[in-house]
């Protein structure tokens, strides 16, 4: 067992040594804190530097973003001015297709009315009539309609060749003569004969009389031939009222009109009689009426009233209808 003076030299030999090495320890940690120090003021130099980058972009970004807001108004103000320009626009369109409707229909009335003193011929072999059409009419009055009384014929003229081959020709076929009579009295004077004779010919062709009619009014009319053929087959008479309307004689003793081409050809599927339907024509009176306007034909009738933004979609798809019908007509 050690002594007491022994065990307190040991003590002091330890103690220098392990104050040598806490010296030591304290060296290292403030080196490490020297380096830490010094990365963070690195890290603060770079930050700075970053910083000062991202206030520049967060500038430009403001800049850019307030550029951007004066064109958004810009273009909101500019589609506004558009819209007031268009619904402007729209409202002058209307304008001119009213005008136009009605002017359309108003020279359709005077044209129909001019030709009221005219009638028409048809089937009369061509160059029969020599070189004198009006004396040519007046004989045929005379012999083969019976009347002595004296008729006043202004002028008589074949109708223009509208039919052309594809070689370029016209087409063969024999044009109808138009006969203008002075009045209309003598007109009707005239067709009434010729109705009442019914086969009248020259040369052995049958030639046919009726009224001179414009260029609408005969084509919606024209659309009844086979379907007047199919009746008259059948036994059932049939006549065409003025513009377009079929009416026929039932066996009854009653009769049965069908306003237009197109309800004809659903109502004659009834007698067995098919008729090509024809082409829904554009809906022009309803978009236009929709606005507040009417026809002449339809003045007194109450026409719905209506904004013009709500019948700009239905004008559309009439335009579209138009233009497709256009396109297949062509």
């Amino acid at each position: 067992m050690p002594k007491p003076n022994q065990r307190r030299g040991e003590l002091l030999d330890i103690a220098p040594a392990n104050q040598t090495c806490l010296e030591g320890k304290g060296a290292d940690s403030a080196d490490n804190t020297s380096e830490i120090l010094k990365e963070l003021k690195l890290f603060r130099i770079e930050t700075a530097g970053n910083f000062g980058v991202l206030r520049k972009e967060v500038s430009d970004i403001k800049l850019n973003f307030e550029e951007l807001k004066t064109r958004v108004n810009d273009a909101e103000q500019r589609i506004s001015d558009n819209e007031d320009r268009n619904m402007d626009l729209t409202k002058v369109m209307f304008h001119l297709m009213r005008k136009q409707k009605y002017l359309e229909e108003k020279c359709e009335g005077l044209e129909g009315r001019s030709r009221r003193n005219n009638l028409r011929i048809y089937s009369v072999p061509e160059k029969t009539e020599g070189s004198n059409m009006i004396e040519f009419i007046e004989k045929l009055i005379r012999e083969q309609l019976n009347i002595r009384e004296e008729i006043y014929i202004e002028r008589a003229h074949r109708a223009a060749v509208t039919g052309v081959s594809s070689t370029g020709r016209a087409a063969d076929f024999t044009r109808s003569i138009i006969v203008c009579f002075r009045s209309f009295k003598e007109k009707q004077r005239v067709l009434h004969a010729a109705w009442s004779l019914r086969d009248i010919r020259i040369k052995n062709q049958r030639i046919y009389f009726d009224e001179d009619y414009t260029t609408d009014v005969f084509k919606e009319r024209a659309k009844y031939r086979s379907a007047r053929k199919q009746l008259q087959e059948r036994k059932i008479k049939s006549r065409i009222l003025y513009p377009a309307k079929l009416m026929l004689f039932l066996q009854d003793g009653k009769t049965k009109i069908f306003e237009n081409p197109r309800k004809a050809a659903e109502g004659l599927k009834d007698f067995g009689v098919t008729m090509e339907v024809p082409r829904k024509e554009s809906d022009w009176d309803a978009a236009l009426r929709a606005v507040g306007w009417q026809s002449p034909r339809s003045r007194s009738k109450s026409a719905p009233a209506g904004e013009i933004t709500a019948s700009v979609e239905s004008l559309r798809l009439s335009l579209d209808n138009y233009e497709n019908d256009k396109t297949h007509d062509e």
